[in-house]
């Protein structure tokens, strides 16, 4: 079984450095260990991950979207969403994945602009807004998080995202050129 090393350092403190993680794929090998480094910036690190192990490792994001892109054209190997725009996510992924630039950007700016809302407070923005999200798809019965916390949902910042996942719901019942394929 592997193992994975996230690198949370965008929101919980140090970042972990290219150089550990090419000694510990050098130890360990492709198939024991997998990374999903988050440090900023994210799109040039994982760049300098990838050319450090002469693209040996295996590379997860996990950006909630926003980043899936930039990320996928720097040769990840999977992504790990949050539950809350799973959907989207998966669309997204299965049209950069046959090349269908058109679908990908459709997808893509629904889910960046949600993300977007929430990275402005961070972590609690984050939380706040996925409960919101989960409890409108009917996953979550509440929304209540623990303390402490220092920001939460308003009115206004909440229609916004509504007025996106409508889109986001609406771009993907369009009969997409990826949809149906593996």
């Amino acid at each position: 079984m592997p193992l994975i090393v996230q690198d949370a350092s965008g929101y919980i403190g140090q970042a972990i450095g290219v150089s550990v993680y090419a000694r510990l794929l050098e130890r360990f090998g492709p198939d024991k260990i997998l990374f999903k480094p988050e440090a900023a910036p994210l799109g040039p690190n994982l760049s300098a991950l990838r050319d450090a192990t002469a693209g040996q490792a295996k590379i997860f994001e996990g950006s909630g979207g926003i980043g899936l892109i930039d990320s996928h054209r720097r040769g990840i190997v999977g992504t790990m969403p949050g539950v809350d725009l799973l959907d989207g996510v998966m669309a997204l992924w299965h049209a950069l994945e046959h090349g269908d630039e058109t679908t990908a950007y459709r997808v893509y700016f629904p889910i960046c602009a949600i993300v977007a809302l929430e990275l402005q407070a961070g972590l609690d923005g984050f939380l706040a807004i996925e409960k919101s999200i989960l409890v409108r798809r009917g996953l979550f019965g509440s929304d209540r998080r623990r303390g402490p916390y220092s920001w939460s949902l308003d009115r206004e910042t909440w229609a916004e995202v509504e007025r996106l996942l409508s889109h986001l719901s609406d771009v993907l019942r369009d009969p997409l050129p990826t949809s149906g394929l593996p």
